[in-house]
C-alpha cells in the first residue's frame, strides 16, 4: 500500500464574487422591475396620484439596480475547475 497523495484544492472563491451570485441578483432586480411596472399601471387605472409617483421612482431605481447588476456579471469570477469542465466539453 502506497502513500495517499494530498490534492491540491482550488483557492476558494467567496461566493459574493462568483457568477452565480451576480446572476441572481441581476434576476432579482428584473423582478423588483416588473413588479414595480405592475405598481404604476394599478396605480395609473386607480388615479392615485403618489402612487404613480413612488412607484415611477422606485422603477427608476429598478433599472438603475439592473444595469447594475448585469454590468458587474462581467466582473464575476468563475473557479478553474468550472472553466477546466467547459474546456473538455468542447
Amino acid at each position: 500500500m502506497g502513500r495517499f497523495r494530498i490534492k491540491k484544492k482550488d483557492a476558494v472563491i467567496p461566493f459574493r464574487q462568483t457568477l452565480a451570485y451576480r446572476l441572481l441578483l441581476a434576476t432579482v432586480s428584473v423582478v423588483l422591475l416588473m413588479v414595480t411596472v405592475y405598481f404604476i399601471m394599478r396605480y395609473v387605472q386607480q388615479g392615485y396620484n403618489v402612487g404613480i409617483i413612488a412607484s415611477i421612482l422606485a422603477a427608476i431605481m429598478a433599472i438603475t439596480a439592473v444595469f447594475y447588476n448585469l454590468s458587474e456579471v462581467r466582473n464575476a469570477r468563475v473557479p478553474a475547475r468550472t472553466l477546466k469542465r467547459a474546456k473538455q466539453r468542447r
